[in-house]
Formats: structure tokens, sequence, C-alpha cells
């Protein structure tokens, strides 16, 4: 997905006159949060490239209140034709509309990019996109209730068991991460100090901190997982760790957040 509206935003800057006036309008899918989440990267994407004037989407209200327009949830969206009409009045050369299509095998992910003076396509992108992408089924709505988010927390505790079965991997490989850690640091304790080592009692400590964290973290994933797509992304992409100090004589704790 993320791969997919990155070749969008490039397509359309090679597509359009630098300067020209766009709005990204609108983009339909089997989900809110997708639809919301493409509309938005998509946007940013955009604006940094710092090639067009893109309008705010809040012109998109601009437009339905001016026309009375209402959208429903059976319409979803309304032709180029009507489009091209509304956002001319806003002073824009071209609208970017979408869709993510399910065709079975795989998602066809489309962007399109339509004139208002013409109503005509200027540029097109169609993507396949894997069933199996992690942002399109992290954004999905998996409509679980709390009962099922706590019963996946409770089987996490057998090494990240419930997000395994869920389909979160990467929830279940930190959890797993995170219990062995654990248990590495209770073995050096018990089988590489020596009990007149200063160190004595350290790695133990950190380790009781470590699965702790981890079977607290083991109940919090299911909801995060299936409530916030970003903050998920956050955590996946961020690394921790563990080792001695200059001194050897204790231990710090470090993490590495990529962005």
């Amino acid at each position: 997905m993320d791969d997919a509206i990155n070749n969008a935003a490039l397509q359309i800057q090679d597509s359009l006159e630098a300067s020209s006036t766009i709005i990204v309008f609108q983009f339909q899918s089997h989900g809110e949060k997708v639809s919301e989440f493409v509309l938005m990267e998509l946007f940013d994407k955009l604006v940094n490239l710092k090639k067009f004037t893109v309008l705010d989407r809040g012109a998109q209200q601009v437009i339905n209140a001016e026309l009375d327009f209402q959208f429903s949830t059976s319409a979803g969206m309304i032709s180029d034709d009507s489009l091209a009409s509304l956002t001319r009045r806003l002073g824009a050369q071209a609208i970017v509309t979408g869709s993510l299509d399910d065709t079975g095998d795989e998602y066809r992910f489309r962007i399109r990019v339509i004139g208002t003076e013409t109503s005509a396509a200027i540029a097109s992108c169609v993507v396949g996109i894997d069933k199996e992408d992690r942002r399109i089924k992290a954004l999905s709505d998996h409509r679980k209730s709390t009962g099922e988010k706590i019963g996946t927390g409770a089987l996490n505790v057998l090494f990240g068991l419930g997000s395994y079965l869920e389909g979160d991997t990467m929830g279940g490989i930190t959890l797993t991460a995170g219990y062995a850690l654990a248990a590495g640091l209770f073995v050096i304790e018990a089988a590489v100090l020596d009990w007149d080592s200063p160190a004595v009692g350290v790695p133990a400590t950190i380790g009781v901190t470590i699965a702790g964290i981890t079977l607290v973290y083991g109940f919090a994933r299911p909801f995060i997982y299936n409530i916030s797509p970003g903050l998920v992304s956050v955590l996946d992409n961020t690394q921790f760790g563990i080792s001695k100090t200059s001194d050897n004589n204790t231990f710090q704790m470090t993490y590495k957040l990529k962005f």
C-alpha cells in the first residue's frame, strides 16, 4: 500500500503541469480507515512535492455545503462529470480520485487524475497489492469485541501466540523476542555470573522488568492492533536492546526508532 501511494504521487507529478491547482477528493475502499489513510497520505506527499497548489480537503466540505450535496454510505462516489463541475468552482484544474478493489486474488489500487475543464482522465495509476499487505490488514475494520481482544492477550502469554493467530505477525515476533530476552537474562544470572560478581542480581532484575513489560504489552497489543494502525507502525519500527556499560558492572536498555 505504501509503495502504491508513493508511485501514484510520482505519476501525478509527471502528468500535471507545475503550479497546477489540484484537490485530492475521494477514495473508495472496503473500510473507512483505509480510505482516510490513502487520502491523507496522498495529500501529504503531493504537498511535499512542492510542485502543485493542493487544496485543503476542507474544500470538499465547502463544495458540499454550497450545493447541499449529501454523501450516503450506499452511494459513496459521484460521477467524474459532477466532480469536475463542483471542483472547477474552487479553481482546481484537476481532481484526484481512486479506489481499492477486491479482485479475489489481490487488491487493485487505482488512482485517477481528472481534468476539470474536459472531465477527461489525465493520468491513471493501477497497482496490484497482495491481500496479506500489513498496512491494509491493520487499517481494515477487524470488529473484534473487547472479550476477543482480552482472549488474544491471554494467549499472548504463550510467547505471542495470540497475535500470531490473529495475523499480527510483527506483534507476535515482538512478544516472542521479549519473553526470550527475559529468559536469556535469567539464564545469565543462574549459569554465567559468579556469586561474588558485582553484577549479581542485575540480569534477573532486568529480566523480571522485561517479562513484566512484555506481559502488559501482550494484553495491550490486540487493542492497539485493532484500533490504531499508526501507533502499530511506530511500535513495529522501534528496536529495543540491552548492553553492558563501559565498566561492565551494570546494564543499560536502548531503543532505536526508525522514521
